[in-house]
């Protein structure tokens, strides 16, 4: 199978093709853990204010190129089905007023009783900004697709990317309609059949464009973060690791101890050439970034290779109102540079809803002996 970007869905060719801006860098906003709907009849009404409210103040602080929603956009076990896609609406309706265009992956949280993701990802179609796309047959779930991003003021038809944003669905969650309810019992990890795709459209698109450096967004974390953080510890918070860490140990994809579930993705990660960082939330209590760790610890899962060779793993910071946790809010910010000769440099940082920057950092290859402040905004 010869894979060409012509071959993207037609729903976003008719769309406006993502470039950078006249700097030649790609800034994008990844709010993630949004929770909207959580306890309508009490506190829920508030908290999605609260949550509009910081979408709006960091997208004016920041003004990305580009936003990505990285999954449990909706607490789906709160809602009622007349009213669950509806929080679609609301989510998005500063995205819409801004004039940003976005992206989306699904989380645990966003398949529940009265929420279903093809039902989720219909109402999100509804909107002209929405880059979101459904899967392949043979994918399972539903946000798993590629986005190039192409070089500034030109169009993809003729042009080669200059990068290129994966997004994977974690899954997790409970079927639509499904007794009893809210149980969950969709597997919580990128599947086989994700993984069968991702391989055969990395190398189709290798084989046409040489290697090109790309970013991948996922909502659950992989095996790799538990390593990471436990062969850090504790200084995973410290001063080369900056961010907080208080959900320990954090919650990857996957079952067992061994995380024999998602290491086929793993090691697809791994095995993908340019593969710069990746990008999760689900942890509510965590908002550091790491190097994929060069060894494993027994009964967690893979690493290996050159320090050059292994992304970077960082987690989004708990942007909504809703879901667990009272630490304070705020969303990652991603700014992807290209220098003449076309190599990409990424820089990262974390806007608070007070305005204040943390964590900012380069993650480049002395990122983990680099020493920068740990305030982590709590």
């Amino acid at each position: 199978m010869f894979f060409s970007l012509l071959g993207l869905s037609s729903a976003l060719l008719c769309k406006a093709d993502l470039n950078l801006a006249e700097d030649n860098s790609f800034h994008i906003s990844v709010f993630s853990d949004l929770h909207y709907g959580e306890n309508e009849s009490s506190f829920g009404i508030p908290a999605d204010m609260n949550s509009a409210a910081l979408m709006r103040q960091v997208l004016s602080q920041e003004q990305p190129d580009f936003v990505v929603l990285n999954g449990d956009l909706i607490t789906g076990e709160n809602t009622f089905a007349f009213n669950s896609t509806g929080y679609v609406d609301e989510i998005v309706a500063p995205l819409v007023e801004g004039g940003y265009n976005w992206a989306s992956t699904y989380g645990n949280h966003d398949s529940k009783y009265n929420l279903s993701r093809e039902a989720l990802y219909t109402e999100e179609k509804k909107y002209s900004n929405a880059y979101t796309q459904h899967g392949p047959a043979g994918t399972d779930g539903v946000t798993n697709y590629v986005l190039p991003v192409f070089p500034t003021n030109t169009t993809g038809s003729t042009q080669t990317p200059v990068a290129l944003l994966w997004f994977f669905d974690s899954r997790g969650g409970s079927e639509y309609q499904s007794l009893p309810a809210n149980v969950d019992n969709i597997d919580n990890y990128v599947s086989n059949g994700t993984v069968a795709w991702y391989r055969s459209t990395q190398a189709d698109l290798q084989s046409q464009y040489g290697t090109l450096p790309s970013l991948a967004f996922v909502h659950i974390p992989t095996l790799a973060f538990v390593d990471l953080q436990t062969q850090t510890s504790p200084n995973v918070s410290g001063p080369n690791y900056p961010g907080l860490n208080a959900d320990v140990p954090l919650a990857q994809q996957g079952y067992s101890d061994t995380g024999s579930e998602a290491i086929p993705f793993m090691q697809a990660l791994l095995d993908t050439p340019g593969l710069h960082s990746m990008y999760s939330g689900h942890d509510h209590g965590d908002s550091w970034c790491g190097r994929w760790p060069n060894s494993t610890l027994p009964g967690y899962g893979i690493g290996g290779g050159s320090s050059q060779n292994r992304p970077f793993l960082c987690f989004c910071k708990h942007s909504g109102y809703g879901g667990y946790g009272v630490w304070n809010r705020g969303v990652r910010q991603v700014r992807m540079s290209f220098d003449q000769n076309g190599v990409m440099s990424v820089d990262t940082w974390v806007r608070m809803q007070a305005g204040t920057i943390i964590t900012a950092v380069s993650l480049n290859e002395t990122y983990g002996e680099d020493i920068y402040s740990t305030a982590d905004g709590q």
